[in-house]
């Protein structure tokens, strides 16, 4: 099937004993010497079938798992076959984007409305504190796993650090929440591909959202920014303390640790002849653009930190 860019995906056509016949996608593993990105189907799989069962979110429902990867040569996870294609085509092809912001944002809403409780299989940090501390620490654990010097991660780490925002009630986050995940269904928009979700700070799929559409226009929340993140607040009930355009900035640059995470491995995996294939080498270039981009965005939240608290 056309997506999965970190997993395989087929669209399975069955047919039961009884006659009954049911279309279905399976997702699995691609061989782990040509994998761009890790993550676990057994966790995904647990959350599934949580999110399957939360009302006001909308995913394709879980079918069944096969954990047995001797079967179809990898863990299988099968789910929903929803008619649509995604989001991110349907704009490339002219869909009203100021109509669009409106209901992509309480999508963003939606997930950030699920409690730690509603998904027991994901890891509930003791704090936000303990939280934020974690992601920070894999910043700094960034800089040390690279075959070379990575100067300018070490320098967003140690400014993450010093600019903590203020805190927000620990949420689910899909952790790769854009526009090519979400699958613009004609019954109803769903958001697909959860590998990497976990329960932290909410404005992280925000921050996430704005780091992936500036590279993949176009970029909803640009539209009009304040409007944008109103309405985030609307849904959510935070208030504008904590969701501003300073602490989007903020999480636009803290929020993509596992996206770095997994291109800074696969090229220092293809550095140390441990991995091979075009996508892992075509994508050692957005760690140069990614790094031009945070630097910028470091520079603009300073003066915009210098501008309000000269304005206070």
């Amino acid at each position: 099937m056309v997506g999965g860019f970190s997993r395989d995906m087929a669209r399975v056509d069955l047919t039961w004993a009884d006659g009954t016949e049911e279309t279905l996608v399976m997702r699995g593993d691609p061989p782990p010497d040509v994998a761009t990105l890790e993550s676990d189907r057994d966790a995904e799989w647990a959350l599934l079938e949580a999110l399957s069962r939360v009302d006001g979110l909308s995913v394709p429902k879980a079918r069944f798992y096969c954990a047995d990867p001797s079967i179809f040569g990898t863990k299988a996870i099968f789910m929903e076959f929803v008619v649509g294609g995604s989001l991110q085509a349907a704009l490339d092809g002219g869909l009203d984007q100021e109509a669009t912001a409106e209901r992509f944002i309480d999508l963003v809403a939606a997930v950030a409305g699920v409690e730690p409780t509603q998904v027991p299989s994901l890891h509930c940090p003791p704090s936000w504190d303990d939280y934020i501390d974690g992601v920070l620490d894999r910043w700094h654990a960034l800089a040390r796993s690279h075959p070379e010097a990575q100067p300018i991660t070490r320098y967003l780490a140690a400014w993450l650090r010093k600019r903590k925002p203020a805190p927000l009630p620990l949420r689910l986050q899909h952790a790769d929440l854009q526009a090519g995940n979400v699958v613009a269904a004609p019954d109803g928009w769903r958001i697909v591909d959860w590998e990497f979700a976990r329960i932290g700070d909410p404005r992280e799929d925000l921050g996430y959202y704005n780091a992936y559409s500036g590279a993949v226009p176009p970029n909803l929340s640009q539209i009009d920014l304040d409007r944008f993140l109103r309405r985030f607040r609307e849904r959510t009930g935070f208030g504008e303390d904590a969701v501003n355009p300073i602490t989007f900035g903020y999480f636009t640059v803290l929020s993509t640790v596992t996206s770095v995470e997994g291109l800074v491995a696969a090229s220092g995996s293809m550095a140390r002849n441990e991995r091979r294939g075009i996508p892992i080498s075509f994508n050692t270039h957005l760690i140069s653009i990614g790094s031009r981009n945070f630097l910028e965005a470091v520079q603009a939240l300073e003066a915009a930190i210098a501008a309000a608290e000269e304005a206070a």
